[in-house]
């Protein structure tokens, strides 16, 4: 998404370095991977995403990451006066996950490129982007939905709701607060709980890896 700021700290590089680790033990080096990050809002997935491909890259292995808010239907802000229409407009059912299915699909047949939306934030509009995946072994995504796909090799499950992160939320000062919001994150989170236990990685309230 055009406008995110990833501000890596050394806990998001020290738990990368440990997922790294518990990566290596399962991949086959010689197969692309596609490995999904999600969570809830503010959870910390673009964190996560973008310190494992640091630490993947510092080890020799190429990777990119997608985001999964750039497959939403709608542009933000008319998602969100969409989502104030009914409650019913809110779900995975606004995202192109379908789209993100072939993306994956395209990348382990080792297409040299795949073509995917960008959303830009400030500007509430959605383009086209091309992808080039020449020698990319490892496809990072992450989202909230992401884990409702069967088309990882590896995922990560971050374990914090929206009210642990709240002061994540004020911070990056993306999303507008308010009842109607915080309303919008509990129907997400009671959707995003079910993919816990699809996760090869559990990460905790502070970051640390509970599972395995």
């Amino acid at each position: 998404m055009i406008g995110d700021v990833i501000n890596l700290e050394q806990k998001h590089l020290d738990t990368a370095e440990n997922i790294y680790k518990i990566l290596k033990k399962n991949e086959n080096h010689t197969d692309k991977w596609a490995v999904g990050i999600c969570g809830e809002s503010g959870s910390g997935k673009s964190l996560t995403a973008f310190a494992l491909k640091k630490v993947l890259e510092e080890n020799g292995i190429q990777s990119v990451v997608i985001q999964m808010d750039d497959y939403f239907k709608l542009p933000p802000k008319t998602n969100h006066e969409n989502r104030q229409k009914s409650w019913d407009n809110v779900g995975m059912h606004e995202v192109h996950l379908d789209a993100m299915q072939e993306n994956i699909k395209d990348f382990k047949k080792g297409t040299s490129s795949i073509e995917k939306p960008l959303v830009d934030y400030k500007n509430n509009s959605i383009s086209k982007e091309i992808l080039n995946l020449d020698n990319v072994q490892i496809l990072i995504i992450e989202g909230t939905y992401i884990l409702s796909i069967d088309a990882f090799n590896f995922s990560i499950f971050i374990d914090r709701n929206y009210k642990d992160t709240y002061k994540n939320r004020i911070e990056r000062n993306r999303d507008v607060q308010s009842d109607f919001v915080e309303k919008i994150l509990d129907i997400e989170h009671n959707l995003i709980r079910q993919f816990k236990n699809k996760a090869n990685v559990v990460l905790g309230k502070n970051y640390q890896i509970v599972k395995p």
